[in-house]
C-alpha cells in the first residue's frame, strides 16, 4: 500500500513538474570534448565491463583544465569513486572539470553491487568527489546523467561535490540501490561551498537526499525532487541554501535547517507520506523565510524552534518568516512577489549545423587575433556557434547577430585585448529572438565581455568573469554566472537570475528603474550590494554578503524613491561586516537600518560575524508589483 500511495504521488508531481527537457547532447568531433569510449580510454558502457579505470583516467588526464569528460549514452560499470584530479598546487586541484552525459536518461553511472569500500555506513564513501577543503574550486559541474549506487552500498555518498564561484549539477538523477544509504548529494565534507547552481535534479531514497553544513558560501537550487529519503530531504547545519521549487515526497522531514544554517524556500509542495510519529515539513532551528508552500500529509507544515514566531500547521503556507519582519519607512509586511518568467530553453542543434572559428583560419590556443574567423562563422548563416575547448583572443568587437541562437564554448576561454575598454561581444538589432551564451571562462574578468544593444532576449549561461554593457531592453536571464565588473540595469529591462555571483569593490548592482528578481546572490569586497532606484523594482530570495576587504561605508543596499525586498546572510571571517545594513529614501526623507536591527527589542538576527536579514520589505504597497494571489491578507504570525 505505502510504494503504490508513493508511486501515485510521484506521478502526480510529475504532471505538475516543468516539461522536460529532451536531452541528447552532443559535440562535434573538433570541439576538445575527451569522449571516454574513444581512444586511448575505450570506455565500453555496456553494464558489465567495469570502466572505472577508463573513466578515472580520462579525468586524471586533464586536471583543472576546463574540459569536458563525455559520456555517451550507456551503462558504465564501476568499482570505485571517481575523483577530480589533483595539482602540485592545491589552489588549482580539483577544479575546472565538467562530467558530461549524453542525456539523463540514457547515460548512468552504476556502482556495482556489494562493491569494496562502500558497505560501512559509518565511514561513507563517495560514488563521484570533486574536491575539498580550498576555495577555489571554479567551474566544476556534473551534467545530464543518472548515477545508481548498487545493491549492498549502505556506505555510498552519490555526489560528494564542490564548486566555488561557478559550478553546477544539472540534469541528474541519483537513486539509491540500497536502503539507508548515506547521502545523495554531500555538501557538508568542505568549509567553503558554493557558491553553485544545482538545477533539475531528482534523488531517490538514501538517508538524507541533501546534507549541507558550514556557514560558507551559499547553494541555490531550482526544481529540486527528493523522494524515499530516511531521515530528511535536506539537512542544513549551517549553510545559506536559496530553493524553488521543490518536491518533497517523504515520511520524513524535508527539511532541517539549524543555526547558523539560512534557508529561503519558494514554490514548494512537500507531501508527506504515513509516518509513525507526527512530523513537521520543515523543522527550522536557524532562520526561514518560506512561501507558497503545500504541505499535504503532514500533522505541521512548519515547527519552528528559534526566533519570534510561532509555526504553521499548514497544509497551506502564504509567508512565514521565522523572525521579525524590517521595515525602515511604512511598508507591507510580505514580500514583492515580482512575476516570475522561466529561462527559455534553446533547441540543441546537430552538431553537423554549428559553425566555429576553426573553420574560417583561426587556430585555438594561438595569442592571434580570432576576431575576424568568429565573426565569419556568425555571419555564416548557422544558428549555433561553437568555440572548440582551449583559448581564443578577441581584439575587435565582434557582432552576434543573423541566425545565431546560441553562442557556445565548450568550456573555453576568451582572451579579450579589445583596446578602449570595449566589449569582445556586441549583440546587435535584429538579429534571433533568444539568444544563449553559455559555457565560456573570460580572461581578465575585469574587461567587459558582452555589450546588449538589442532589445531581444538574451540568456547568459555558465560563464565565469562575465560582464554586460547594457545599451538595450530586452529581457535578461542569468543562471550560475560570476561578475567581476558592476552591473547597470537601464530603465524598462527585466532581469531573472539564478545563482548569480559579483565581486566588485564597490556598488555591485545598479538597478535604474528596470526589474530585478534573483534567486541566489553571493557578492564579496566592500561597496553597495544592490542599489534600486528610479522607481525600479527588486525581489532577491536568498544569498549570502561575504562581507571581505577593509571597513564598509556604504550601506549593503540602498533604495531610492523605488521598490525592494530581501532575504539574505551575511558573514564576515575579517570582523568588518556592513554597519548600515539599509538605506532607504522616500520622497526627500532617507532612514537606514543599522546592524543593531530597529531597537533592542527587535535585533537582527546574528550569524558568523554578520546579520542575518529574514525578509526587509522596502515599497508603498502591492499596486502593480505583486500579484493578489499568494499574499497573506494581514501580516504572518504563524497562526
Amino acid at each position: 500500500m505505502h510504494r503504490l500511495l508513493l508511486t501515485l504521488i510521484c506521478c502526480a508531481f510529475a504532471a505538475a513538474a516543468p516539461v522536460a527537457r529532451a536531452e541528447s547532447i552532443v559535440f562535434p568531433e573538433d570541439s576538445g570534448v575527451v569522449d571516454v569510449t574513444k581512444a586511448p580510454y575505450f570506455a565500453r558502457g555496456d553494464g558489465h565491463t567495469d570502466d572505472t579505470e577508463a573513466l578515472q583516467q580520462a579525468l586524471i588526464d586533464y586536471p583543472s583544465a576546463n574540459r569536458i569528460i563525455y559520456l555517451p549514452n550507456g551503462v558504465y560499470l564501476v568499482s570505485g569513486s571517481l575523483r577530480w584530479p589533483g595539482s602540485e598546487d592545491p589552489e588549482l586541484s580539483e577544479r575546472m572539470t565538467i562530467l558530461q552525459g549524453q542525456s539523463r536518461a540514457g547515460t548512468t553511472i552504476r556502482l556495482m553491487d556489494y562493491a569494496p569500500g562502500f558497505g560501512n555506513s559509518g565511514r561513507p564513501k563517495p560514488l563521484l568527489w570533486t574536491g575539498a577543503n580550498q576555495s577555489k574550486h571554479f567551474r566544476n559541474a556534473i551534467r545530464n546523467l543518472t548515477l545508481h549506487t548498487g545493491a549492498g552500498n549502505s556506505g555510498v555518498i552519490g555526489i560528494q561535490f564542490l564548486a566555488n564561484k561557478q559550478g553546477c549539477i544539472r540534469d541528474v538523477t541519483l537513486i539509491s540501490d540500497t536502503p539507508g544509504s548515506h547521502s545523495g548529494i554531500d555538501l557538508s565534507h568542505a568549509d567553503h561551498q558554493g557558491p553553485c547552481l544545482i538545477q533539475r535534479v531528482r534523488i531517490e531514497g538514501f538517508d538524507i537526499g541533501i546534507n549541507l553544513a558550514n556557514a560558507w558560501y551559499s547553494v541555490t537550487m531550482e526544481d529540486l525532487e527528493l523522494v524515499g529519503q530516511g531521515a530528511a530531504g535536506i539537512r542544513n547545519r549551517g549553510q545559506v541554501i536559496n530553493i524553488r521549487r521543490l518536491r518533497s515526497t517523504n515520511s520524513v522531514p524535508a527539511i532541517q535547517n539549524s543555526d547558523p544554517g539560512f534557508v529561503t524556500l519558494t514554490e514548494g509542495v512537500l507531501q508527506g507520506l504515513p509516518a509513525k510519529r507526527q512530523l513537521a515539513a520543515v523543522v527550522n532551528r536557524g532562520v526561514l523565510f518560506a512561501r507558497q508552500l503545500r504541505t499535504p500529509g503532514y500533522t505541521n507544515a512548519i515547527e519552528n524552534r528559534n526566533g519570534l514566531t510561532d509555526g504553521v500547521t499548514g497544509p497551506e503556507v502564504r509567508e512565514f518568516v521565522s523572525h521579525a519582519i524590517v521595515n525602515i519607512h511604512p511598508a507591507p509586511q510580505y514580500a514583492l512577489y515580482l512575476p516570475i518568467e522561466e529561462t527559455p530553453v534553446i533547441p540543441w542543434d546537430p552538431p553537423a549545423t554549428w559553425d566555429g572559428p576553426q573553420n574560417h583560419g583561426a587556430v585555438v590556443n594561438k595569442r592571434v587575433d580570432a576576431s575576424a574567423a568568429i565573426q565569419a562563422a556568425i555571419d555564416s548563416g548557422a544558428t549555433t556557434i561553437y568555440l572548440p575547448n582551449g583559448s581564443w583572443t578577441v581584439r575587435k568587437t565582434v557582432e552576434i547577430r543573423n541566425n545565431v541562437r546560441r553562442l557556445i564554448g565548450c568550456e573555453a576561454r576568451i582572451i579579450c585585448e579589445v583596446p578602449g575598454g570595449r566589449p569582445a561581444f556586441r549583440v546587435v538589432a535584429g538579429g534571433a529572438p533568444v539568444l544563449q551564451v553559455e559555457r565560456l571562462e573570460i580572461e581578465p574578468p575585469q574587461q567587459p565581455f558582452l555589450e546588449q544593444a538589442s532589445d531581444n532576449t538574451l540568456v547568459l549561461s555558465d560563464l565565469l568573469g562575465a560582464g554586460l554593457i547594457w545599451n538595450g531592453k530586452g529581457n535578461l536571464f542569468i543562471e550560475d554566472v560570476a561578475s567581476m565588473t558592476p552591473w547597470t540595469i537601464p530603465a524598462g529591462a527585466h532581469v531573472w537570475a539564478r545563482q548569480w555571483c559579483v565581486e566588485v569593490s564597490g556598488t555591485k548592482i545598479v538597478n535604474d528603474g528596470g526589474i530585478l528578481w534573483l534567486l541566489g546572490l553571493k557578492t564579496e569586497h566592500p561597496g553597495t550590494l544592490i542599489d534600486t532606484r528610479n522607481s525600479g523594482k527588486t525581489e532577491l530570495l536568498g544569498g549570502l554578503c561575504f562581507s571581505s576587504g577593509t571597513w564598509k561605508l556604504d550601506p549593503m543596499f540602498r533604495i531610492d524613491n523605488a521598490s525592494a525586498t530581501f532575504s539574505i546572510g551575511e558573514g564576515s571571517s575579517s570582523g568588518t561586516p556592513y554597519s548600515t545594513i539599509v538605506s532607504e529614501t522616500r520622497n526627500g526623507l532617507t532612514r537606514s537600518l543599522s546592524n543593531q536591527g530597529i531597537s533592542q527589542d527587535v535585533p537582527l538576527p546574528r550569524r558568523v560575524g554578520g546579520i542575518a536579514l529574514p525578509l526587509f520589505s522596502g515599497y508603498h504597497g502591492i499596486g502593480d508589483v505583486a500579484p493578489k494571489s499568494g499574499l497573506p491578507a494581514t501580516k504572518p504570525t504563524g497562526k
